[in-house]
């Protein structure tokens, strides 16, 4: 168990080390990411409708089973433009360390998920090549799980999903590296 522990660690200290470059260094995400034009009057009207933290969606779809306004709302629908916009009308740290501290947590606990998966498989008993696309099979998954069902339900752009899914799978593939130094199968 020790073993998974220090791999899954170990592992998603590599995948938070790997995000942050991906973000941070690489045009991965910083390519797919648009400014809006008129971005003060933007902010403005957001103000003006939106009043809470949360995902808007528009154009609204109304839930009250009215034909009327869900005709109208196909209308807005089919001529676009559609889209959905996360708000927080409290802002945020620019530094970020919240989230950061998060992001580690989370790597590492999703990197010991993986690992104890691993030592779970039979691929613990095969060779360190094979550990390690064990874990970028993971990444294979997650991308295909959420990756490519937000491009599809949500519309996430192809250079948006496709940015998402390089850094899930180099990731992965970097965690599992870390994973499989220490899970494997005593010899």
């Amino acid at each position: 168990m020790n073993r998974v522990l220090l791999g899954g660690a170990v592992g998603g200290l590599l995948m938070f080390i790997w995000s942050a470059v991906a973000w941070i260094a690489l045009p991965l995400h910083t390519s797919t990411v648009a400014a809006m034009a008129n971005e003060d009057s933007v902010i403005t009207a957001m103000k003006s409708g939106m009043d809470r933290k949360s995902v808007y969606m528009f154009p609204a779809r109304q839930k009250s089973g009215d034909q009327a306004a869900t005709d109208v709302w196909k209308k807005k629908y089919n001529q676009g433009p559609v889209g959905i916009v996360i708000y927080n009308p409290a802002g945020a740290s620019d530094l970020m360390l919240a989230e950061m501290g998060i992001g580690v947590i989370d790597s590492i606990l999703t990197a010991m998920l993986a690992a104890w998966l691993l030592s779970r498989s039979t691929a613990a008993k095969s060779g360190f090549f094979a550990r390690v696309m064990f874990c970028g099979t993971l990444g294979l998954f997650i991308c295909l799980a959420v990756h490519v069902a937000n491009w599809n339900w949500m519309m996430y752009p192809v250079d948006y999903t496709t940015g998402w899914i390089a850094d899930s799978l180099v990731g992965w593939v970097i965690g599992g590296i870390g994973i499989a130094a220490f899970v494997k199968s005593p010899a």
